[in-house]
């Protein structure tokens, strides 16, 4: 099978948008509904797609790589977390019920290469794309200068984390999900590191 791995274009911003609503189990989508209005209009997912056109911002097409035979087929979108971006309102738990993006906030890990999303439509999963996406982006990483890499997963879908295990991932910290019926997963998210 012949994939070419690029970096993503504003083209494939809607792409971008529906992969990051897979991998983020709901959250991503429930952030673009607070941008809907009415009079436009426009879904969640054109909102999100008009978030990845942009040019500028962590959520942009610019730090996303995309996997593609004939058409895009995985996407990986990660960018440094530093003192600029760093959510400053970040608490261990418990959490407010009315504030579901509070375990994201506190799970970020300062000085890291972060991996906020990486997904392969299903019938390209377990060739490898994944990994390469995941591997490309940590050299990017180290080339920027970042020693470590950090990633949020669902503590639950325990093939993911020993896929994440493998690649050299540690759960360094965990949070509970703040349940919402936008929310498409229960339990606990975790943090997880390069770096011991």
């Amino acid at each position: 099978m012949d994939v070419h791995y690029r970096p993503a274009t504003a083209d494939d911003s809607r792409f971008i948008a529906t992969m990051i609503d897979i991998s983020s189990d709901g959250i991503a989508t429930l952030e673009w509904q607070d941008e809907c209005d009415e009079p436009s209009g426009k879904t969640a997912l054109d909102v999100g797609s008009e978030w990845y056109a942009r040019d500028e911002g962590d959520y942009s097409y610019r730090n996303c790589l995309i996997a593609e035979t004939v058409r895009p087929v995985g996407m990986i979108l990660s960018f440094p977390i530093t003192e600029e971006n760093f959510s400053k309102d970040g608490h261990p738990p418990p959490y407010e019920t009315d504030d579901i993006y509070a375990p994201y906030k506190y799970l970020e890990a300062l000085n890291s290469w972060y991996i906020c999303g990486v997904a392969v439509i299903p019938e390209y999963r377990k060739k490898g794309i994944g990994k390469k996406l995941i591997d490309l982006s940590l050299q990017e990483g180290r080339q920027q200068g970042y020693s470590n890499a950090s990633l949020i997963a669902v503590h639950a879908k325990k093939a993911l984390i020993a896929y994440y295990e493998s690649l050299g991932f540690k759960i360094t910290l965990k949070a509970p999900i703040v349940e919402h019926p936008g929310i498409r997963v229960t339990g606990d998210v975790v943090l997880m590191e390069t770096r011991s």
